[in-house]
């Protein structure tokens, strides 16, 4: 099944490097404090996950679902992903509130097709650096 990449905060360009201790898993199954050097852009399937402490470009920090029987619209699943991924949940991971943070984010979200298909509600938030650019360590509790 496939998720849909959307854009928060910052143009980013995901490097497609990977490190050697990566290991695959479904988009849907992504966790907290996953990272990866995946390039998340379009649809994504399969993501490969490294190791934090290692070099990656993206961080997972947060999963909520949006609410609903019907799909909302794309505009509507962006705005709820933004709101949703820019406040109380990035500050309770980072450290920092979104507005005052070197940090950015962006996010995975349900398509209408994998909504309607695959019951997919779930927003799947990452930090990001401002120009894609590779990170090493977590984001968690770095207050910056």
């Amino acid at each position: 099944m496939a998720r849909r990449w959307m854009m928060a905060g910052a143009l980013v360009v995901l490097g497609l490097g990977l490190t050697a201790c990566s290991k695959e898993v479904s988009a849907n199954n992504l966790e907290v404090g996953d990272c990866t050097n995946e390039d998340l852009s379009g649809e994504v399937g399969e993501v490969d996950t490294v190791d934090c402490a290692d070099s990656h470009t993206a961080e997972v920090f947060a999963l909520f679902d949006i609410s609903g029987d019907e799909f909302p619209g794309t505009t509507d699943v962006q705005s709820q992903a933004t709101e949703g991924c820019n406040g109380d949940r990035f500050e309770s991971y980072v450290g920092t509130p979104y507005e005052e943070s070197e940090i950015y984010t962006t996010y995975l979200v349900p398509t209408e097709s994998t909504w309607n298909d695959a019951d997919d509600r779930t927003v799947i938030c990452l930090a990001v650096t401002q120009d894609g650019s590779a990170s090493e360590g977590s984001v968690e509790g770095a207050n910056r």
